[in-house]
């Protein structure tokens, strides 16, 4: 709202979309190992989340992997979620995420699941 009570927009920055959407994604990694925990009894899980983004080298859309993170459930039971930074809590797993403020996700590697 203006001074004179008028409704103001503005376009959100840039900067902001990608931080908000960084975190949108990693909590929804979050959400899901939270899930296949709850229900699965597994000791670790792969999330991989993936993007439509334009393939410069071919000018297509294509799927692409922006985030490949292994949870391990012991470590992931030990965070308190309501204080928690979503994005900033992937460095307590091993991943693969390549992200620049400026211009959001690029394509990673899929982490390989090894099973023993």
């Amino acid at each position: 709202m203006t001074k004179t009570g008028k409704l103001s927009e503005k376009d959100m920055p840039q900067t902001m979309y990608l931080d908000i959407f960084q975190d949108y994604v990693c909590s929804c990694a979050i959400r899901i190992a939270r899930d296949m925990f709850a229900i699965l009894p597994f000791k670790s899980v792969v999330v991989n989340a993936m993007d439509e983004q334009l393939n410069t080298a071919t000018g297509k859309i294509e799927a692409a992997v922006i985030l490949s993170v292994k949870f391990d459930k012991d470590v992931l039971n030990t965070l308190h979620f309501e204080a928690i930074d979503c994005s900033d809590s992937m460095s307590n797993f091993v991943h693969n995420m390549d992200f620049k403020k400026t211009k959001g996700f690029k394509p990673v590697e899929k982490l390989e699941v090894n099973i023993q």
